[in-house]
């Protein structure tokens, strides 16, 4: 290159056309003296134009030419300052001399009139002096800022706002003074579908859910995506009751809703937490933090009958019962605090067919633990697989306990969650047939029991198979409850359907004339049906007194587990239930009557 120092490198072409796409466009050219090395530079790969310079100016060879030109399509009420501008740059001696004009009007690569703004310094090379510097189109630099600003406020998956455009949207509105409450929600259970079903089937829930919510709405709410599987609605000119009446209600909708844009829901659950402003915070700050604060709990709670969490002043004491409680669980294992009961399960003749085996946690430091907080609390450590290792474990002795004690040992069952068998880590049904293995108990007589709703990936419904070939029988656990898609939970190789007990205590407060108007007796009436015609057997859950068990017996039902038979029993107990289970037999003693439900 003959005319740029060694110091200056030449600007690439695919940079300069980049540069004009932004409205951005780089120019050189030498400014003076006129004459032979001025016309070899315009000839020259140094020279670079921009578009209201002519071709011809090449044939010409001359700045004034050039600068002629230029003054041509500058409107002609901005003309006479670009002209000025002009003569600055033909008296400028070349020792730094940077000339920055104000905004013009001149005729865009499109044909219309644009706002530009030249920046331009002048440098001398050898004999010349060279003009170089950018024309930056204004109108488009505008339109490109706006844009920028959009997309950074904007949620590209589903074109919501995202958290930062709720800051400035909540600061406008806390501005009023009116009351405004937030619903901060997620997706449970959405990391793990994301992993297994791909990104793309993710996106998919991810957009439906988005029109779901949208469709929700009233006038003056707003809804933003603040996070991969969160959701944000603001509700104008409600408080945190009304923001929990229209949280339940939306949680309840959620499912059926979403089944209607999604191709299959996989059992996602939700998690909400609740602000409002003035309650809860005066600012825009405060009120999302209070409202994280809230979905936080809720995660921590994992409460599928209470999703939804308000915030409230005892939040940091809860979030740190919590810790307490997770810290105590890690322990549980190993300080030896837990320990199954058996609640025994029945056939219409009052024969003890099978049990359930129930975990229960007596901590040393805070008593007894219910099932549904720890169960919930150890699926979201991921202590679960090393509490179900120990259930497994446990359940194997108990059963080779039994042996030569009774003359028929009944099948004992074992909750399963999704997640243990979806883990790559621990390999459930290997850990299940080694145990059995070690105390020397057929594979018949252990069953497994999964709850309906939740997800089953491929590798888990492979291991669910892998059991039932090596003999142990699948219970569907809650059947009726969850919103597994039918066709996908029948293949699977079902020994029973579990009715949840939601069915059944709906059979308390209705005569027997009325029953038919009971809701629940459809459903009930509809699944014996469904596990008759798969070949399966038909356990009903929750039986607690004989009116129901009756009714029950009447619609056809053969098999039942529930207070009203036997509460869980600690195991010497159960040893002698099973030794005596004709002491029982009262509880069975029905009138033929003949009538049926």
């Amino acid at each position: 290159n003959n005319h740029l120092p060694e110091d200056r490198l030449p600007i690439r072409s695919d940079v300069v056309a980049l540069l004009r796409r932004a409205g951005v466009e780089f120019f050189r050219f030498p400014l003076s003296p006129e004459g032979k090395a001025m016309q070899e530079y315009f000839k020259s790969d140094d020279y670079i134009h921009c578009h209201f310079t002519s071709p011809e100016i090449l044939e010409s060879g001359s700045a004034l030419f050039l600068l002629q030109s230029f003054l041509q399509d500058v409107h002609p009420d901005d003309r006479e300052y670009m002209s000025s501008v002009a003569q600055l740059l033909l008296e400028s001696d070349g020792f730094g001399n940077d000339i920055t004009s104000r905004p013009f009007r001149g005729v865009s690569s499109d044909g219309r009139w644009s706002w530009y703004e030249v920046r331009m310094a002048v440098t001398r090379q050898n004999d010349l002096l060279i003009c170089e510097g950018l024309m930056v189109n204004v109108d488009v630099q505008q339109k490109s800022l706006l844009s920028l600003q959009s997309s950074l406020l904007c949620d590209q998956l589903t074109g919501l706002g995202n958290l930062k455009s709720a800051y400035a949207l909540l600061k406008d509105i806390i501005s009023t003074g009116l009351p405004v409450s937030l619903i901060w929600l997620d997706l449970k259970g959405f990391g793990r579908l994301n992993t297994y079903l791909g990104r793309a089937k993710g996106d998919e829930i991810l957009r439906a859910t988005a029109v779901v919510l949208q469709d929700w709405l009233q006038d003056g709410d707003h809804l933003i995506r603040p996070d991969s599987d969160e959701f944000l609605i603001i509700l104008n000119g409600r408080d945190s009751k009304a923001a929990h009446s229209a949280a339940l209600h939306l949680v309840q909708q959620l499912p059926s809703l979403l089944e209607l844009h999604v191709d299959g829901f996989y059992g996602l659950g939700f998690h909400a937490g609740i602000s409002s402003f003035p309650d809860h915070g005066d600012n825009e700050d405060s009120i999302l933090s209070s409202a994280a604060s809230a979905l936080d709990q809720a995660r921590r709670i994992n409460s599928v009958a209470e999703p939804i969490v308000i915030f409230g002043d005892d939040i940091p004491t809860r979030t740190a019962e919590l810790l307490n409680l997770e810290l105590s669980l890690r322990q549980a294992v190993v300080n030896d605090e837990f320990r199954l009961v058996f609640q025994p399960q029945w056939n219409v003749s009052g024969q003890i067919v099978g049990a359930e085996a129930l975990l229960r946690w007596e901590s040393a430091s805070l008593g007894p633990v219910s099932p549904g907080v720890f169960i919930p609390l150890a699926e979201q450590t991921g202590q679960i697989h090393l509490i179900g290792e120990w259930v497994i474990e446990a359940a194997c002795r108990a059963l080779s306990s039994l042996h030569g004690s009774v003359d028929k040992i009944p099948p004992l069952s074992i909750n399963i969650s999704a997640s243990q068998l979806s883990s790559r880590q621990h390999d459930l049904v290997e850990t299940l047939l080694v145990s059995l293995q070690r105390f020397g108990v057929s594979p018949k007589s252990m069953h497994v029991e999964i709850t309906e709703s939740g997800f089953l990936d491929h590798l888990a419904i492979r291991r669910l198979n892998g059991l039932h070939e090596a003999g142990i029988c699948l219970h569907i656990d809650d059947f009726g409850t969850g919103f597994a898609s039918l066709s996908s939970l029948l293949s699977l190789p079902i020994y029973s359907l579990k009715l949840d007990q939601s069915f059944v205590a709906q059979l308390h407060s209705f005569d027997s004339s009325s029953l038919e108007s009971v809701p629940s007796v459809a459903i009930l009436k509809a699944s014996l049906a469904l596990s008759s015609s798969i070949g399966a057997e038909a356990i009903v859950e929750g039986v607690e007194d004989f009116r129901q068990f009756d009714v029950l017996r009447r619609m056809g039902y053969q098999f039942f587990q529930g207070y009203y038979f036997s509460r869980p029993l600690e195991f010497a107990d159960y040893c002698e239930l099973l030794a005596n289970q004709t002491e029982k037999s009262a509880l069975f003693s029905v009138p033929s009557d003949g009538d049926s439900v």
